[in-house]
Order: C-alpha cells, then structure tokens, then sequence
C-alpha cells in the first residue's frame, strides 16, 4: 500500500514540472519555446533541427549547460538508452548550479531513481538562490512522504532557511490523506527534536487537518509545540487570556482550538483586554441571526453539556437574551442550549439539549432571531463548558 502510495505521490511530482512554464532565453542562436529543456514537458513538439543545432554548439562549446540540458531533453523524448541518459545526468551534474531548468530535469531524475533524499538537496539548493520558489516548494511538499526524505527536510528547516514560511503555508499537497499523514510525522519528528514551531508554521497545516476530520492529532501537535497552553476544560481558551496574549497580527489567524471573532456590517464582535484576561464584547443591530464568535472544543461525541456564561453586569446579562449559543458538527444538526436555571451573580446557566452530535464540535454564539430589528449590545467575561 505504501508503495502505491508513494508511486501516486512520484507521479504528481513529475507531472507538477509540467507548470514549470516560464520565458527561457535563447541559447547560442537555438530558438526554444517554454517548457522545450524540461523532461517533465512531455507532450511537447520539439522540431527535428533543434537537437542538430544543439550538437553543433556542443561541438563548440561542450561546457555549455543549457545547451546540454537542451538536448538531454530533447532525446529524454525518444527512446534514450539508459547508458546515455546517465552520462547526460552525470555531465550536467558535474557542470554545477548555473542553469536552473537543468536542476529541475536533475530533480525529476533523482525521484525517478528513488532517491527523493538527493531531490530535497537539490530543490534547497534552487530555493535558496530564489529560483521558481512556488513550484520548487510544491516538489519538496509531494515527497514528504518518503521517511528519508523527510528526515533530510528537517535538517534543512532546522537551519530556518529562507523559504521555510513558504513551505509551510503552501497547501497544495493538504487535500491527499497520505499528505496529511506525513505532514503529521513531520510534526512529531520535529518536536521530538525540540525544534520550535511557531504559530505560522503551523496554521496551514491545523486548519487542513481539521477539514479532514484529524481533530486528535492537531490538538496532539498544537498542545506539543505550545506545552503552556495546554487545557484541561472544555474550551482552550475560556476566559480569553490566551487571546489576548497574542500578538494583534495573531489574532486575525486563529488555530483552530482559538476563539475566532467575526465583524461585519450590523455585527461588531471584538475581545479586549479585562483585568489581566479577556472580554468578549458584541454589538448586534438584530438582523438575521449572525454567528460572532466561535471556537473548537475538546468535546467527544456523546457528552452531554452544561453551559455557564459571565457577563459583566446585570445589563450584559439580561442582554444575552438577545444571543444563542450551540455545538456545530459538519453535515449535522445544530445543538443548542436552554436555560437550566435562574442566573446568579452575574452567571447565566444553561444545558444542551441533545448530546454532542461529534468530537471536538465547535462552539458557537450567534444571534437569536428577533420578531423586530432590536440592537442588543452584551459583555462577556469568561464562556465554560462542563460534561454532566
């Protein structure tokens, strides 16, 4: 199975040099057109005179890389003897860095050969003279899979080389399970080293996880790469502490277990800093019924939940009238909460009225549908959940 797999993934990595379209110069008088010296290219119509007119510049000029590249892969369209082929890959690997297509056809050559460790030497080496970062990126991102290569990968990342923020917000490769499984590993091997993974390195990736219903391992990871963060309730982040410990820039981008706020035109849903913690403040003009904070919980599917919400007064608290709160599971229906008893000190008590639908659903304040457009306005102070 794994040898499917990687065979699937070798395979989106060859056809992926296909995108490797860009304007080439012209070399010793030969006219190329696009993608012509690139061997992933293979549905291109070279004319017959382009690979005489190579040979005779490389009777000039044998040192000459793109000339060379040019012709490896004109011939690399035909039946190339494998002898031949070798002596093309060897001669342009001995001629250096100077020609960026002929790293590229080196690359295709090497996970062709089953050797991604030498494709991720390679493809750092082009990534750090800034050449094709995007597709560049893409390639090392689709043979994460291979364990040697990953472990190669991380020598590199721990190094922070320049194009590591592009690597890890590239999310191309995220939809495929296998990709997510590596991605996973490569997480653990890292904090198993004590590398720091920061927030932006991270993001992408959660977020792709959460779609594919992997909720354990990105709490796993989140929880490993930030060990003071780390909760024991039901909600990450109860009293908005965490949130607004982060940095303005942060805030903007939640992980997926972070409270994340929505403003729009007739909705203003803000947390600000309170008495060393956080507020939740919203103002609602009563239309529609608009969700304004929502944030993932560790809930499992079966749990039944108690609600308390802290207002910041008697005026928030009659406010929250105006709001609902629920569990939301993709592809099922909402859970919402009734009033379990009388408020007390400030402190509006609720119950769910089903069992939570799935694990780690999200829980979400919206507004509740008016009879007549009334503008609500409410301050909360710390949101907790409880299994019964």
């Amino acid at each position: 199975m794994i040898r499917h797999i990687g065979a699937f993934l070798l395979l989106a990595a060859l056809l992926g040099f296909t995108l490797f379209a860009f304007a080439e110069r012209r070399a010793d008088g030969i006219a190329a057109k696009p993608g012509w010296n690139l061997i992933g290219v293979s549905d291109a119509e070279i004319p017959l005179e382009t690979a005489v007119k190579a040979k005779a510049v490389l009777a000039r000029q044998p040192l000459n890389q793109p000339v060379l590249n040019l012709l490896f892969a004109v011939e690399s369209r035909g039946d190339l003897a494998p002898d031949r082929r070798e002596r093309f890959i060897e001669t342009l690997g001995a001629l250096g860095w100077r020609d960026t297509a002929a790293q590229q056809n080196l690359i295709v050559e090497t996970l062709r050969d089953g050797d991604p460790s030498e494709a991720v030497r390679r493809a750092d080496a082009l990534l750090r003279r800034g050449k094709l970062v995007s597709n560049i990126v893409a390639i090392l991102a689709q043979i994460e899979i291979y364990p040697e290569a990953a472990d190669l990968l991380i020598e590199r990342l721990a190094k922070q080389p320049p194009w590591r923020d592009r690597y890890f917000a590239f999310n191309g490769t995220l939809r495929n399970q296998s990709a997510l499984d590596a991605r996973v590993r490569l997480f653990d091997k890292m904090l198993a080293k004590r590398m720091t993974l920061t927030r932006s390195d991270l993001k992408v990736s959660l977020d792709a996880m959460v779609r594919a219903g992997m909720h354990d391992e990105v709490l796993q990871i989140a929880m490993a790469a930030n060990p003071d963060g780390a909760s024991q309730s039901a909600l990450y982040d109860p009293d908005f502490a965490k949130f607004v410990a982060l940095a303005p820039r942060e805030r903007d981008k939640p992980l997926p277990f972070e409270w994340a706020v929505v403003s729009r035109p007739g909705t203003s849903a803000m947390i600000v800093p309170r008495s060393g913690k956080g507020q939740l403040q919203i103002r609602w003009n009563g239309v529609g019924a608009p969700v304004v904070a929502s944030t993932m919980t560790m809930l499992q599917e079966g749990d039944a939940v108690r609600l308390e919400v802290h207002a910041d007064g008697i005026d928030a608290l009659t406010a929250l009238d105006s709001f609902s709160f629920g569990l939301a599971c993709s592809g099922k229906d909402r859970v919402t909460f009734d009033v379990a008893q009388a408020p007390k000190d400030n402190v509006a008590y609720y119950s769910a009225t089903e069992r939570a639908m799935c694990d780690y659903p999200q829980f979400i304040v919206y507004g509740r549908p008016q009879a007549a457009d009334r503008q609500a306005e409410t301050a909360i102070d710390a949101i907790r959940l409880s299994v019964s």
